[in-house]
């Protein structure tokens, strides 16, 4: 089945499209709705869900948290547990991972992605910011 290619598909993946962005569904709403105050939440979930199947963008969920990554090359990721934001984590992939799974499983593996949970470094500073005395 071809699916239609809209304007409002165009605008939602354009608000997530690109390297080192990760948005949530509500602030894809926020972003498309400045130019089409008529799109809701269920027309954006449903378009990126679609994009994420179709590998055009990634998405990135944890417990109670999921975002959507423009950038579809696999790759890890922090997920700050301060606040809450996702950050692309700079390094090569891995094959020699994804062989040592389809051994381990007997399955056969496509690619991996990895999401560190822990403290991003504006919120480090942060904090040793307020922990200094003043």
């Amino acid at each position: 089945m071809e699916r239609r290619n809209t304007h409002q598909k165009q605008m939602i993946l354009q608000a997530v499209k690109g390297r080192n962005i990760h948005r949530t569904a509500e602030e894809v709403l926020q972003i498309v709705r400045e130019e089409d105050p008529r799109i809701g939440l269920a027309t954006v979930y449903r378009n990126l869900n679609l994009f994420a199947q179709e590998g055009q963008i990634q998405k990135i969920e944890g417990n109670g948290w999921s975002f959507y990554d423009g950038n579809p090359e696999p790759h890890d990721h922090l997920h700050c547990i301060r606040c809450g934001r996702i950050t692309d984590y700079p390094s090569s992939y891995d094959h020699k991972i994804d062989r040592e799974a389809e051994k381990a499983t007997g399955g056969r593996v496509i690619c991996h992605m990895t999401v560190f949970e822990g403290v991003c470094s504006e919120c480090m500073a942060r904090e040793e910011e307020n922990a200094s005395p003043a």
